[in-house]
């Protein structure tokens, strides 16, 4: 590996904290400044999945603007993840929504741990902007032999076998709900909010047998699973679905 390779993860490392917040604050010019983001300042970040870009189309009255256009922020590499955020509406609530994510497996090759944290730069953005509600979307592996191409699953919890986005230093990013540091030693219970999980219930209700909740597997990919290991992590660990993202990003938003 390149001494230039190695110099700008370690700079990438050491500046993590300040690219996140040059990133949080060309998206608040983007809302009007910080007073301006007190009046339209989004509730909910909505991370859209493989497959699930077209949901970026509901988005009303949409500012959009290309990942590479924000300061530091990763660019997709993925066919079916755009690349793109776009602040607006969706339903009358604000909402940022980011048109696909950048995997652990695009960037695993990185050195030190700089391709984990590529991986949640999103969600750390979008917490200093002070966006209190993280919903992750994902296309999935279903492991339960009852789900059937095209059904939707709440997670319930989840089951994460990719590098924790917590390991190394220990950031100085504050907590949105009361702006105290981010813990050291994360609790992860109750990481899916119960009440959101209702109304998901609820608004799945009319189409009974084909929305589930269950737990989700995370795993580095980009290869899929043997059928070996598909029984194994479905008796064994009991898991509901497999994918390759989405708990890490679920560990840096809780």
């Amino acid at each position: 590996m390149s001494l230039q390779r190695l110099e700008a993860a370690l700079e990438f490392q050491e500046h993590y904290e300040e690219r996140v917040a040059e990133a949080a604050d060309f998206l608040r010019t983007k809302l009007g400044g910080r007073e301006r983001e007190r009046e339209r300042k989004p509730e909910f970040g909505i991370v859209l999945g493989s497959g699930l870009g077209d949901l970026a189309d509901s988005i009303r009255d949409a500012i959009v603007i290309p990942y590479e256009q924000i300061p530091h922020f990763p660019r997709t590499t993925v066919p079916g993840h755009e690349g793109k955020l776009l602040i607006g509406e969706l339903e009358g609530v604000p909402v940022i929504g980011l048109k696909g994510r950048k995997h652990y497996y695009e960037v695993a090759d990185e050195p030190f741990n700089t391709g984990i944290l590529q991986a949640v730069f999103a969600v750390h953005v979008l917490a200093d902007m002070g966006v209190k509600n993280y919903f992750a979307t994902n296309a999935v592996g279903g492991l339960n032999a009852s789900y059937n191409v095209g059904d939707i699953m709440i997670i319930r919890s989840h089951i994460n076998l990719l590098p924790n986005p917590l390991l190394g230093r220990h950031h100085d990013f504050r907590r949105v709900n009361d702006n105290e540091r981010g813990y050291r030693y994360q609790p992860m219970n109750g990481a899916y909010d119960v009440e959101l999980r209702k109304m998901l219930r609820e608004a799945g209700s009319s189409y009974e047998g084909h929305v589930h909740e269950g737990v989700y597997l995370a795993l580095t990919g980009p290869t899929y699973e043997t059928e070996a290991e598909c029984v194994g992590f479905r008796d064994g660990l009991k898991a509901d679905t497999v994918g390759m993202s989405v708990a890490n990003e679920v560990i840096v938003a809780r």
